[in-house]
């Protein structure tokens, strides 16, 4: 998996990838996001994490949290418990 940056600036992941992270379909995914359900998050790292970014994303009935470097690597990863 990897982050890349849109040409304004945003982080961008595969829909395809993040569904299959998070245990659901891709369609159940996309329509998860147009109905407000899936919520996530971006937190930049700071002191010994500087440069690197936790990505957390909840969905309706699982999440996920990934640590990305700042050319966007994945470096670890972990589900969480749904909401």
């Amino acid at each position: 998996m990897h982050l890349a940056l849109d040409t304004g600036g945003a982080w961008l992941v595969d829909p395809d990838e993040l569904a299959g992270r998070l245990g659901i379909a891709t369609s159940h995914l996309l329509s998860q996001m147009r109905r407000g359900l899936l919520t996530s998050r971006i937190e930049p790292g700071r002191d010994e994490d500087e440069g690197r970014y936790r990505v957390t994303v909840q969905a309706e009935n699982a999440g996920w949290e990934g640590i990305f470097d700042g050319s966007g690597a994945l470096l670890s990863e972990c589900a969480l418990c749904a909401r």
